[in-house]
């Protein structure tokens, strides 16, 4: 397949990472915020905690099936990653409801996002650099996992489907997270 056609449409699917990314560097503080108040409505019934441990089984299965006979360490490192990023959640919803300590607490937010900015633009850099030039195949896979992931993560939290609000958001990232795990067997072949 032309490299340039599969450049250009990983950029397209990529563009909203790039942009979003931007986006939260200009709007650091409402992020932040948007973020604290996300967490803050969580309710940690039955079907949001089956929805983490499905999602840790489907990146299990996943990672099991592309990369475990091909490189052990990356494959658990990349699980260990995903699982206690998955698993923060509940915990922020109950340090926070639980513990008064709102100063620690606002720190772990600014961090996530400063994280997730550095993940967004450089994660999205680095998978188009690979793709056009064939290098660092295994950060472009790391990369890729990793928004994912975050695309997981942003349907957990803020496009959760029990809310008829967020249906249309739930099914665009959903597409965007299969986008992102056919993107990642581009990679696969030179782990």
């Amino acid at each position: 397949m032309n490299k340039s056609f599969i450049v250009f449409n990983a950029f397209l699917l990529l563009f909203i990472f790039l942009a979003g990314g931007i986006h939260k560097i200009l709007n650091f503080k409402e992020t932040v915020n948007s973020l604290e108040t996300q967490i803050n409505t969580i309710k940690m019934d039955p079907i949001f905690i089956i929805a983490i441990i499905i999602t840790i089984i489907y990146f299990y299965i996943i990672l099991n099936l592309q990369i475990y006979n091909k490189n052990q360490n990356l494959y658990l490192f990349l699980l260990s990653i995903i699982s206690i990023t998955l698993i923060g959640i509940p915990f922020l919803v109950l340090v926070k409801k639980y513990l008064s300590l709102q100063a620690f607490i606002s720190l772990i937010y600014n961090i996530i996002i400063c994280g997730v900015i550095g993940l967004l633009i450089f994660g999205s850099l680095i998978i188009l650099y690979s793709l056009y030039s064939s290098m660092y195949q295994n950060y472009a896979y790391v990369a890729t996992i990793g928004l994912a992931t975050f695309i997981a993560m942003t349907i957990l939290i803020f496009h959760f489907p029990t809310n008829k609000k967020e249906i249309i958001s739930f099914t665009k990232n959903l597409s965007i997270f299969g986008g992102l795990m056919i993107l990642s067997q581009q990679f696969v072949r030179h782990i």
